[in-house]
C-alpha cells in the first residue's frame, strides 16, 4: 500500500540507504527523496504550496523507518506520514514550517508587522 509523506520542507531531501561494503564500509545503496518546495513561490506558476506531497511504496518506507535523520524530520513536525492521498493533502496545515522557507503574507501577520515593501507590492 502506497504511503505519501507530507512536507513542510523548502527543499527536497535526500535520505540515503546504506549497506556495508567490503572491510565494513558503508555504501549507499539506494536515495529516496522526498521532495521538498513548500512555502517557496513557484516562479512559472506564481503558486506557494503549503505542503508538498510525495508517494512512497512499503519497501521505501520500511527503509526510511531505519533513517535517523528521517525520523528526526518526523518528530520536529516538518514531515508527516499518511496512508491514504486525501487526508495528505489536508495535513500540511498542522506541520511546522521549515525555517528556510520564504516568508509569505501570513508569517509577517502573525509577527505583527508589515510586509516590507517590494516592486509587486509597491503602488
Amino acid at each position: 500500500m502506497t504511503k505519501y509523506i507530507v512536507s513542510k520542507m523548502a527543499a527536497n531531501v535526500n535520505y540515503a540507504i546504506y549497506t556495508k561494503g567490503a572491510r565494513g564500509i558503508n555504501e549507499v545503496k539506494q536515495v529516496i527523496t522526498i521532495r521538498g518546495g513548500a512555502d517557496v513561490i513557484d516562479k512559472k506558476t506564481l503558486v506557494t504550496p503549503e505542503g508538498v506531497l510525495t508517494p512512497v511504496t512499503d519497501d521505501e518506507f520500511a527503509k526510511l523507518q531505519d533513517n535517523p535523520i528521517f525520523l528526526r524530520h518526523i518528530e520536529r513536525g516538518v514531515l508527516k506520514v499518511c496512508t491514504n492521498e486525501r487526508n495528505a493533502e489536508k495535513s500540511s496545515v498542522e506541520l511546522t514550517k521549515d525555517d528556510s522557507a520564504q516568508l509569505t503574507p501570513k508569517d509577517y501577520k502573525k509577527q505583527g508587522k508589515k510586509r516590507p515593501k517590494t516592486t509587486r507590492n509597491e503602488g
